[in-house]
């Protein structure tokens, strides 16, 4: 008899376990222009947490070299740390929940890992949310690139010349 109440016991504690687990949600969407990731965190109890979130290549975005921008906020939840693959967000009130994270190479062999480190405060349970937007980076062509079209333009115009003066 006593197994069994420990065995119901035991099942009561790893549910009320999971009911106060924080649930997390991403989503993202892509268009010619540019890329949004989506993310959210709620139901944040007491205590410091650590939540996670990737992207990869596999979610739609192509690889290529973009701009990464950032927005974040949230309600009863302190953050202490921000990062982008180990790159540091601005957590300054100046910022006002902005960061810009500069051009970043994304390949199928590197995921956009985005890691909030906080601590919820006050009576009601903690939450936040946000997006990065990433916009492809414009090719800018090479000095060389340059030097080597204005060659072959001097090289047709040699031969248009030298054909006219025959």
């Amino acid at each position: 008899m006593k197994l069994h109440h420990f065995a119901v016991a035991a099942a009561l504690a790893v549910v009320g376990v999971q009911s106060f687990a924080a649930s997390q949600s991403e989503s993202f969407t892509t268009d010619p222009q540019s890329s949004t990731f989506a993310f959210s965190v709620k139901d944040i109890t007491a205590g410091t947490s650590t939540f996670s979130f990737t992207l990869d290549t596999s979610k739609g975005a192509t690889a290529g070299v973009y701009d990464i921008s950032g927005t974040v906020s949230g309600g009863n939840f302190s953050f202490s740390s921000i990062t982008l693959n180990s790159q540091p967000w601005d957590l300054t009130v100046n910022n006002k929940g902005k960061a810009l994270f500069g051009e970043v190479a994304l390949t199928s062999a590197l995921p956009l890992t985005l890691t909030f480190t906080g601590t919820q405060f006050g009576a009601a349970k903690g939450a936040f949310s946000g997006q990065l937007l990433l916009t492809p980076v414009a090719a800018v062509p090479e000095p060389e690139t340059y030097a080597l079209m204005l060659a072959g333009l001097g090289a047709v115009g040699l031969i248009a010349f030298r054909r006219r003066s025959m």
